[in-house]
């Protein structure tokens, strides 16, 4: 679900905290960070070691929290930092918009034990079977694209300086 974590992400972002020098891209990675660890440790890397789960150390509250801990003891005040606690933050709001405080076993891991609740062993050849068979999915999908939609329409992306921007520093005006 890429367009529900980047675009949930920086629409609760900018919403909250209305930082307009935040750096969109460490956030829109930090988005997706839980995933891009998860999936492939938990499903390719170590499939036995974690039942085949897709959700596991990326999703729990104990990585978000040494993330945004490593980031703060590592850089000053300043752009760095900004941009390094956008990534962070980026990985919180993804836990938020998995509802991950519902599966407990993950979120406060290890407080519950070492072991991750078991996923399905079919995970990747099941993807687009799940996806189309829960409408609630297509629905995040379409909010989050929307949000996307909006934002490059507001930002006035279309224009190729404004959009050279945006990847040359991040921010939209």
């Amino acid at each position: 679900m890429i367009f529900w974590h980047v675009g949930g992400t920086i629409a609760i972002f900018r919403y909250v905290f209305r930082d307009p020098k935040v750096d969109l891209r460490f956030l829109a990675v930090g988005a997706l960070l839980p995933d891009l660890i998860d999936k492939p440790l938990g499903t390719i890397l170590f499939p036995a070691v974690f039942n085949s789960n897709s959700q596991v150390v990326g999703h729990t509250l104990l990585f978000s929290t040494m993330l945004m801990s490593i980031v703060l003891l590592t850089t000053r005040r300043g752009r760095v930092r900004r941009r390094w606690m956008a990534l962070a933050v980026g990985g919180l709001i993804h836990l938020l918009l998995d509802g991950m405080w519902t599966v407990q076993e993950t979120f406060l891991w290890p407080v519950f034990g070492w072991d991750f609740p078991p996923g399905s062993p079919e995970y990747w050849s099941g993807l687009l079977a799940r996806l189309f068979s829960d409408p609630w999915r297509i629905v995040q999908e379409a909010v989050g694209l929307g949000y996307l939609v909006y934002l490059f329409r507001k930002a006035g992306l279309s224009d190729p300086d404004r959009r050279r921007d945006l990847l040359r520093t991040g921010r939209v005006s």
